[in-house]
């Protein structure tokens, strides 16, 4: 009796640790989260992710703040390699994915123009 509660012990200790997840299985956008191109980046993360846009975000399935910071890390990282133009592009392929989600009903835009307009004014592109 005693043996098999030692068993049944060491496999929920065995299997547990077998399902915690590692760094390496974590979502690609969730590892990516401290290594942003700089720092105007990390304020803009800042803003999207406030507890005042959830409910703005609750409609749209594509989580287009994600989308959105990939999108401005990668201006951020063009800026730096010296191409403003591919930078310009990618901010405002960034913004598109707001708008598009105006169209698609997801939001209003006048929920979504604070958010725009914080990007905009801190974008230094």
């Amino acid at each position: 009796m005693r043996g098999s509660a030692v068993l049944c012990a060491l496999s929920l200790l065995i299997g547990g640790v077998a399902l915690m997840p590692s760094q390496g299985e974590a979502a690609a956008w969730i590892s990516d989260v401290d290594s942003y191109a700089a720092s105007w980046v990390k304020e803009i993360e800042q803003e999207l992710l406030k507890k005042d846009y959830r409910d703005v975000y609750a409609n749209d399935p594509r989580t287009p703040q994600v989308v959105v910071l990939r999108l401005l890390n990668q201006a951020a990282k063009a800026q730096e390699a010296g191409d403003n133009t591919l930078a310009q592009q990618l901010t405002q392929k960034a913004l598109e994915v707001f708008e598009d989600g105006v169209r698609k009903h997801y939001y209003t835009r006048s929920e979504i123009e604070p958010i725009m307009t914080f990007i905009r004014e801190h974008v230094p592109i």
